[in-house]
C-alpha cells in the first residue's frame, strides 16, 4: 500500500473539533507511506448543488458549472484509492457541511441509468478506480444506536459510488474524551484503526466495539455532560470528582490487565 492516495474530508463546522482529532489520529499512521489530501470544507468557498445537469450535458460531460474549490476536491478525488469521510453526528446525519459537498459528487455519476446488482437501480461512474471509503464519526449521546442512520447513509453512497466500504470509526459519548483525561483511553485505539486500515485494508467490526466500550456507565456519562454543561463551580467540581473516580477504574483495570 507504499502508493496509497488518500482523500480526507474533515466536515465539521466546529473550529475546535474532536471528529478532526479523530481524523487526525486515524491518518497519523497513514502519513508514512501515504499521499494525504485533506481538506476542511468550512474553510472553503463550496457552493450547493444547483441540480442544473450541467455536468450532465452533452456539451460539458463531467464539467460543473460552478466555479469554486470543490474543483480542488475532485481532482484528488480522480486519483485517490481511500475516501475519508470525517463528521460528527448532527440529527443524526452527516452535517450540512458536508452534505453539501456529496451532493457535489453528482458529478462523478454519468446520466443513464443501469440495474443495481442486487436490486434496484445505479448510474454509471466517471473516474472508475477502485476505492474503499472510511466513516469517522462522534456523538454527544452515549449509545452506538444514535449512529445508524448515518451508517445506512454512508453504506448506501458507496454502494452507488462503487466505493468499498472499509469500515467504520465511530465514537459515543464523545463529550468524555474532548480535552478531559479521559481522551488518552482513547487516542490509542483511534491511531489503531489506521494503523490496522493500513495493515489489513479495512477496520474491523471488533475494533469498532473495542472504541465503542465505555469506562463509565450512561448514567455517568449523563451527569457529566449535564454538569459541564451548566457550567456553575459546584457543577464542575462534581465532574472533576467523577472524572477521577473512572480513571482510577481504568488504572485498576490496566494493572489487573
Amino acid at each position: 500500500m507504499s502508493e496509497l492516495r488518500v482523500l480526507a474530508l474533515s466536515g465539521s463546522p466546529r473550529p475546535q473539533s474532536f471528529t478532526h482529532h479523530m481524523l487526525e489520529l486515524f491518518l497519523e499512521p497513514l502519513s508514512g507511506s501515504a499521499e494525504v489530501s485533506l481538506f476542511v470544507p468550512r474553510k472553503m468557498n463550496i457552493g450547493p448543488c444547483l441540480g442544473c445537469f450541467h455536468c450532465w450535458s452533452r456539451k460539458t460531460p463531467g464539467e460543473c458549472s460552478q466555479k469554486d474549490d470543490f474543483a480542488q476536491i475532485i481532482e484528488a478525488y480522480k486519483s485517490c484509492d481511500l475516501v475519508v469521510l470525517a463528521a460528527p453526528l448532527y440529527v443524526f446525519g452527516f452535517p450540512a457541511t458536508l452534505k453539501n459537498v456529496l451532493d457535489r459528487f453528482f458529478i462523478t455519476l454519468e446520466p443513464d441509468q443501469l440495474p443495481l446488482e442486487g436490486g434496484g437501480t445505479t448510474h454509471p461512474k466517471r473516474y472508475q478506480r477502485r476505492r474503499r471509503a472510511v466513516l469517522i464519526s462522534s456523538c454527544g449521546f452515549p449509545e452506538m444506536e444514535n449512529f445508524d442512520l448515518l451508517r445506512e447513509h454512508f453504506r448506501i453512497i458507496c454502494k452507488h459510488t462503487g466505493w468499498e466500504n472499509a469500515g467504520e470509526v465511530l465514537l459515543p459519548a464523545a463529550g468524555a474524551y474532548n480535552g478531559t483525561p479521559l481522551a488518552g483511553t482513547k487516542d490509542r485505539l483511534l491511531r489503531a484503526t489506521g494503523e490496522e486500515f493500513l495493515r489489513e485494508g479495512r477496520v474491523s467490526g471488533e475494533t469498532l466495539a473495542a472504541l465503542a466500550e465505555a469506562p463509565f456507565s450512561h448514567e455517568e456519562y449523563r451527569n457529566m455532560a449535564n454538569w459541564a454543561f451548566k457550567g456553575s463551580l459546584l457543577e464542575k467540581g462534581k465532574m472533576v470528582a467523577l472524572t477521577a473516580k473512572i480513571m482510577a477504574r481504568v488504572k485498576k483495570k490496566q494493572k489487573e490487565g
